[in-house]
């Protein structure tokens, strides 16, 4: 488990990250250590998670139990967490950068708690009625290619790797979620 000042570093260093400021990588250690206490970003993003799902169940409800919903929606944040850090292990060994990746899926990890509030406030706020319908999509939008764009940036700088290869891993990164995302709808 991290303490409050370890949390509050990591959040500080994603913070930087997402201001596209080079030095937030500082803030993150190329160490089992960091690498692992990153996995309490799961935690802190739960409850901002849970929110999403019950806003989309609101927007597109399911004909299931309330168990099997739980147990779906458990199990695939889970897999979620792990699966991509288990793929970027091979991706990193493979592009010749793999001597970053504890602080990449450090970084990464972190940076998921800032994109799931973030995205969270701006759900939340479309699905108010504050926006007109196609406003509120294009705001949805917006976030999600600037959530993109973070994501990239993290990549390029905590890997220290070229424009294209950090593509690669946002590509990388998008296709597992759409895949998870798909077996769990089909659960339902």
């Amino acid at each position: 488990m991290v303490n409050s000042r370890e949390l509050s570093i990591a959040l500080y260093g994603a913070w930087r990250l997402a201001s596209l400021d080079r030095s937030g990588a500082q803030f993150f250690d190329n160490t089992e250590d960091s690498f692992w206490k990153s996995f309490n970003a799961a935690i802190v993003a739960a409850p901002a998670y849970i929110l999403l799902v019950l806003i989309g169940f609101a927007d597109r409800p399911v004909a299931a139990g309330e168990f099997r919903i739980i147990a779906v929606e458990s199990i695939t944040y889970v897999i979620g967490w792990v699966l991509f850090p288990l793929v970027m292990l091979s991706f990193t060994e493979t592009v010749g950068c793999r001597q970053f990746y504890l602080r990449f899926i450090a970084a990464w990890n972190w940076a998921a708690v800032l994109q799931v509030f973030l995205f969270l406030a701006v759900t939340a706020f479309a699905a108010s009625g504050a926006l007109p319908g196609s406003l509120g999509t294009l705001v949805g939008l917006a976030t999600t290619f600037a959530i993109f764009f973070y994501q990239g940036f993290i990549a390029h700088v905590m890997l220290d790797v070229r424009p294209g290869i950090a593509v690669l891993v946002v590509v990388i990164d998008i296709v597992l979620s759409l895949l998870l995302n798909w077996v769990s709808d089909w659960f339902y």
